[in-house]
């Protein structure tokens, strides 16, 4: 099973060239109880937002951008409207941001989905520039609607990395996982009673767990081996492992949990390095986005016969 399986409808490869500067990692913002895997450190602006009622309401948006040249190149956009002084107004909040979604371009995706439990609407939209803008949108408990945005070029793997890993924070930073349902008119059917998306980390390790090697390449020159099972500096489920290319031989820990799931990081430095997407069939799609692996070329591996045991 793809990551796709887990992060449902879009997949975790992006993010490499040798012109990405950039070190994707989690922005937290406490004021606003939420974190987000971003290119860097977003600018963060104010503006009007007014509901569908006509209450002046302000959105907090956070914005980063990833430079031309890389696997990420575009814009990051997190949105925030608190609607506690308009509570009445919450059950249309997420309808008013859908349809001002659907207006910027020709909607190629949209439905029910969620996130850590939180009902969401996700939506895929072709704009006029040629870009795709990717958004999810969502109410929160705490009365605040969060709506992300990745706008990248058509011919890029779709920013998972972005869109899954939003996170609503409880006062003390931690992360929320709870059944909600809110802004969404009654009735709306949602898929949060399937579980929402998978936290499994033993069921990522055995996805990657192994030898592998380049497509047609020997397993006596594997390009990642997996180790044993660790814990990131930030206390994450990891699988340790191993890089080998082009001369170079790095160890490293693949993240098998939270925002930054998917990630393969420096355990010293705890910088990301890789990006990993299983694929069905025993394949693994690789991507550099950090130092050592910085401007590699994205690897397509398969896994070397009988190295599970």
């Amino acid at each position: 099973m793809r990551l796709a399986g887990i992060l449902p409808v879009i997949a975790l490869l992006f993010c490499s060239g040798a012109a990405s500067a950039q070190s994707w990692d989690s922005y937290s913002n406490r004021e606003n109880f939420f974190s987000v895997n971003l290119p860097d450190d977003p600018t963060a602006t104010n503006a009007p937002y007014k509901t569908q009622k006509g209450t002046s309401l302000t959105a907090h948006v956070f914005t980063a951008i990833a430079p031309p040249g890389s696997r990420s190149t575009g814009k990051y956009t997190v949105t925030v409207v608190d609607y506690s002084s308009a509570k009445d107004e919450i059950p249309t909040a997420v309808e008013q941001a859908r349809q001002a979604i659907r207006a910027k371009g020709v909607v190629k995706y949209d439905d029910i989905n969620n996130i850590d439990l939180h009902l969401t609407r996700r939506l895929t939209v072709e704009t006029p520039a040629k870009t795709r803008l990717l958004a999810e949108i969502l109410m929160a408990a705490n009365n605040r609607l969060y709506i992300t945005e990745a706008e990248t070029a058509l011919n890029l793997p779709p920013p998972a990395n972005f869109q899954a890993s939003l996170q609503i924070l409880d006062d003390n930073g931690t992360r929320i996982r709870t059944r909600t349902s809110l802004g969404v008119p009654e009735g709306v059917t949602s898929p949060i009673g399937a579980g929402g998306i998978v936290n499994d980390p033993d069921k990522i390790a055995a996805q990657v767990r192994g030898t592998w090697r380049v497509a047609g390449g020997a397993c006596e020159t594997a390009y990642f081996k997996s180790g044993a099972r660790s814990k990131t500096k930030r206390d994450e489920d990891a699988l340790s492992g191993t890089i080998t290319n082009a001369g170079t031989t790095f160890s490293g820990q693949l993240v098998l949990v939270g925002s930054r799931l998917g990630q393969f990081v420096n355990p010293t430095t705890d910088l990301a390095i890789m990006l990993f997407d299983p694929q069905d069939g025993n394949k693994l799609n690789i991507s550099g986005i950090g130092g050592p692996a910085l401007g590699w070329p994205d690897a397509a591996l398969e896994l070397c016969p009988g190295s599970r045991g």
